[in-house]
């Protein structure tokens, strides 16, 4: 005999079952999309750490490894990119950074990024466009400015560059690369005096800069002064201008 209500219990019994079970499988997936989520930024912090110690293979193997669990980060294919590009594989990089702005446009530093691989790659028009694009994302963007400069440079418009290298120095006033850049356009403008001064700043803020010393030279030697020319060529030369001997041999007896 069938106590009354048994069948009512019975489904209750049942549906508590299935409710619990299906309870359980939500809370599996939810700690597995945690987790996933978890191992995606702990890929993605490895390969920051690993790209700040310039260890860049090691950097692309944990960004890859967050990549194929998170295939639409736009970030981790620019980072990847980046990469990349430290390591000068340029077509590599190239389409990295172009599938992280398909993801997600929009992004000053992927632009600037792409146009510094089409910089490295000689297509300076392509790069200028790119650059464009970076600065009206971000106009305070002192590494675009710099950058930007250099390609007019290399398109022969020395007055456009100087006014990057103005902007990029006004945004960054310890910017040596951009002091020694804009001291290089000047000196093509054959502005001597203001590139010595912007020569002079650059090797006061970072005296590494071999380049610098070795054009100092030139323009030393252009205003006869064939003391401080020769100066400048033999610490260009202890810095790795092997040029610099030719100039050395010939102005410096």
């Amino acid at each position: 005999m069938l106590l009354p209500g048994a069948n009512l219990d019975n489904t209750f019994v049942l549906y508590y079952m299935k409710s619990s079970y299906s309870h359980f499988l939500l809370v599996v997936l939810l700690l597995c999309c945690a987790c996933a989520r978890r191992s995606v930024n702990n890929y993605s912090r490895s390969g920051l750490e690993k790209a700040q110690a310039a260890d860049f293979t090691g950097a692309i193997a944990e960004y890859t490894k967050a990549i194929d669990l998170k295939p639409d980060n736009a970030e981790l294919y620019k980072l990847r990119g980046i990469a990349k590009y430290e390591l000068n594989d340029y077509t590599g990089a190239a389409q990295d950074i172009n599938q992280s702005i398909v993801l997600k446009d929009g992004d000053a530093e992927a632009y600037k990024y792409r146009a510094d691989i089409k910089s490295q790659q000689k297509d300076f028009t392509g790069a200028l466009q790119d650059y464009n694009k970076s600065i009206s994302l971000n106009d305070n963007y002192a590494s675009a400015y710099n950058n930007r400069g250099y390609c007019r440079s290399r398109l022969k418009d020395f007055a456009g560059a100087i006014t990057d290298y103005n902007r990029a120095i006004i945004l960054k006033p310890d910017y040596a690369v951009a002091f020694q850049n804009r001291a290089n356009a000047r000196f093509r403008i054959k502005a001597f005096q203001e590139a010595l001064s912007d020569y002079n700043s650059a090797l006061n803020l970072n005296p590494e800069l071999a380049e610098a010393y070795f054009n100092r030279a030139m323009i030393f030697q252009t205003l006869k002064n064939n003391k401080s020319a020769c100066q400048d060529w033999h610490k260009a030369q202890e810095k790795g201008i092997t040029q610099a001997a030719s100039y050395i041999q010939k102005f410096c007896r």
